[in-house]
């Protein structure tokens, strides 16, 4: 066959196709956009008897158990409890001007604790300088938490905020090194003053944490491998967790009824209310209350001699002038993986760690 005549025969084939598919197309009509013209149907269906009605909502699992449905306020997701975390024994004796803490490490050991404590507590890293080989002066640095408007204050003003300086001085003992530490005021003028830490509760409370930190420091020197084959530390009665709030250890088996009575056992302590349960050092009927008649008293200062001199009575409004000792304490039994544990809320008062740390040594006795 010529190539002339397959030509032919291709274009002859192409014909045919178009015009069978045209033929097609005529004769069969195209549905594709009846749906534009559609109707419903009206006929209804009949359901069976004990059906449910369609309702077009939320399913929600166990909803006849639900008390509430309706929000109450914005939603904050739930938090498992920070665990508490045993501590060295580090035995801690408060004076009137310096605080004793009797460390179970070497000298050297117990000088880094030292100075690593003020230097995560100031923010800055501290010099001490080394006056000798039993005692380190830290040069002046900040203890007193500032505000906002104060940091400003300070700035236009240029006049530095009380400032501290730091002794520390050490004794090796037998096992121990015992830590007196004391600190010393320094106000814009230069002046200086030892900080009484039966008045100044702010420095007292930081000596608290500072007891703290060593002990739970001490605890994790401990379970280092380089550190296993030497004697182990005691271990304290008072536990701490990374919010250095401080709880009493009962061991791994503890009930309400048993904490209740070992408090009511303890000498200075009483249980003041059983619903919530708190505790506090003196007795119901001498507690400090809201609506109390006081006297109202008015300072004369150095004149005088310090004196108050009292103008008339009044009602108390509230308990921010009330002394630790006179107020109630919310407490609580706590189970954790390594126990039971008391701890005592303290958080109304102006420096919470102190009055946790002088109610649990009480209970820890």
């Amino acid at each position: 066959m010529s190539i002339k005549q397959k030509k032919t025969q291709l274009v002859l084939g192409g014909l045919f196709s178009v015009v069978v598919l045209s033929g097609c197309s005529n004769l069969v009509t195209d549905h594709g956009l009846d749906y534009q013209t559609a109707e419903s149907s009206d006929v209804e269906l009949e359901l069976p008897a004990g059906r449910y009605d369609i309702s077009d909502k939320m399913i929600i699992p166990n909803e006849d158990r639900v008390a509430a449905l309706n929000a109450t306020g914005e939603f904050e997701a739930p938090r498992a409890p920070k665990p508490f975390l045993s501590m060295a024994y580090v035995p801690m004796v408060f004076g009137q001007y310096q605080v004793t803490y009797q460390i179970p490490a070497s000298l050297e050991q117990s000088k880094k604790l030292i100075t690593d404590y003020f230097s995560s507590l100031s923010g800055e890293e501290v010099v001490f300088n080394a006056v000798s080989e039993a005692q380190l002066v830290s040069a002046p640095i900040q203890l007193d938490s500032q505000g906002s408007l104060a940091k400003l204050w300070s700035s236009i003003t240029r006049l530095k905020p009380t400032q501290y300086r730091v002794t520390a001085n050490f004794a090796q003992q037998s096992a121990a090194v015992d830590v007196s530490v004391s600190v010393v005021a320094i106000d814009a003028e230069g002046r200086e003053e030892n900080v009484d830490l039966t008045l100044n509760e702010t420095i007292a409370s930081q000596m608290v944490n500072a007891w703290s930190h060593m002990s739970r420091d001490l605890t994790v020197e401990t379970v280092l491998l380089s550190n296993q084959s030497k004697e182990p530390v005691l271990k304290s009665r008072i536990w701490t967790n990374r919010d250095d709030k401080l709880a009493l250890y009962l061991g791994k088996e503890a009930d309400a009824a048993s904490v209740d009575q070992y408090i009511r056992s303890t000498s200075g302590i009483h249980i003041t209310n059983d619903m919530p349960k708190e505790l506090a050092l003196v007795p119901q009927n001498e507690l400090a209350k809201v609506g109390d008649i006081v006297d109202f008293k008015v300072p004369l200062g150095a004149l005088s001699e310090n004196k108050d001199v009292i103008l008339f009575k009044v009602r108390r409004r509230n308990l921010d002038d009330v002394p630790w000792t006179e107020r109630s304490y919310p407490y609580q039994l706590i189970r954790q993986q390594e126990g039971y544990f008391l701890t005592v809320d303290t958080s109304a008062t102006d420096n919470p760690a102190l009055t946790s740390y002088r109610i649990l040594s009480l209970l820890a006795k």
